[in-house]
């Protein structure tokens, strides 16, 4: 970004700060904070601030383009790392976009349906394999690419290790042999389920059980004879496929397992985007939108961009083409474009 656009930005983000009522940190005095400015490099680390006022005079004398906090509760939190005391961390997953196969072929909207996929996955064996309540559980928009889930209470005592192998878990890394931590019970009835479905398939008659198994399964190789003998292993490796597929969650497993990860605070803006890393209520994740619904209201008004690379945007369930050029944009939008590089504002 120019100066322009780097001084007409931060404007942006303190107008936000402003009018923010909150940031969505638990035991804030306990937790590191983090930023990164507005035209200057690096980060500014292990700083903490004993109440959530004295944290938000500190944000808006420096509107950051980044904020981040710590997912550990530290003693020390703004000592250096060897002196912070660690108390615990929460347990806290990321499913953004980098994992999902595809997703450089997908729109921006597209891509974010298909991580919220990826999130649902999550949940289910969060709640129905290591029994974690709703209350314990907070969805969090990245304002970016995906989604963050924070486990509270329950796991905060454990180490990478142990974090490492709900991850195993949640991955189905679990289904081999030297996985103990859970146990695979859940995973061997889903796996049994699909191949029960699998064999009811192989029992069609004639000659269309093969394609309608190929079609199942997404596999067209060859596929054994059912009097053959490697045809009961080809079943038991497409039910562990399939069982991979449909349940295993694509999430960022290094954030997991790290204990001392710092993770974007919800009430801030995304320094790539301009929108909102925003807490989600359960109930209304299946029809939350957040190119509509993280989108500050003080970003409603019109300002002038110079597009320098030919662009589309797509907010409020609508796309829109954006030439090269000068043009007048909504803020929104503007700051989506420039804080990505295809833009700058005109002073």
């Amino acid at each position: 970004m120019n100066d322009i656009s780097i001084r007409t930005a931060q404007g942006y983000f303190r107008t936000y700060y402003e009018t923010n009522g909150t940031f969505g940190i638990r035991d804030i005095p306990k937790r590191e904070m983090a930023f990164s400015l507005f035209g200057r490099g690096g980060m500014i680390r292990h700083t903490s601030f004993k109440n959530f006022e004295e944290l938000r005079e500190y944000v808006l004398k420096n509107p950051p383009q980044h904020f981040y906090y710590s997912s550990a509760y530290y003693g020390m939190p703004d000592a250096e790392m060897e002196n912070k005391i660690w108390l615990g961390a929460d347990l806290v997953f990321d499913i953004d976009g980098d994992h999902i196969e595809g997703a450089d072929r997908m729109s921006y909207s597209e891509m974010l349906l298909k991580v919220k996929e990826e999130l649902r996955k999550l949940l289910v064996i969060l709640k129905d394999d290591l029994d974690v309540k709703d209350e314990n559980i907070e969805i969090v928009f990245s304002g970016s690419r995906g989604y963050h889930a924070h486990v509270y209470s329950i796991f905060e005592a454990l180490e990478s290790q142990e974090r490492r192998e709900i991850v195993d878990y949640i991955t189905g890394k679990c289904l081999s042999p030297e996985y103990t931590l859970f146990g695979r019970t859940k995973w061997e009835q889903r796996i049994e389920r699909i191949r029960e479905s699998l064999l009811e398939i192989s029992k069609t008659g004639g000659r269309k059980w093969k394609e309608k198994l190929a079609e199942e399964t997404g596999v067209h190789d060859q596929i054994p004879d059912k009097k053959d003998k490697k045809f009961n292993e080809y079943i038991d490796s497409m039910s562990r496929k399939l069982a991979m597929e449909r349940f295993a969650s694509k999430i960022d497993e290094p954030v997991t397992i790290d204990v001392h990860r710092l993770i974007r605070t919800p009430g801030s803006l995304h320094g790539k985007s301009g929108l909102m890393v925003k807490i989600i209520d359960p109930s209304s994740l299946e029809n939350f939108d957040p190119l509509s619904e993280c989108i500050p209201k003080v970003f409603m008004d019109e300002t002038e961009v110079n597009i320098l690379k030919g662009t589309e945007v797509e907010f409020f369930g609508e796309k829109r083409k954006l030439s090269e050029g000068k043009q007048k944009i909504p803020v929104y939008s503007a700051l989506f474009t420039v804080l990505r590089g295809n833009a700058e504002f005109v002073g």
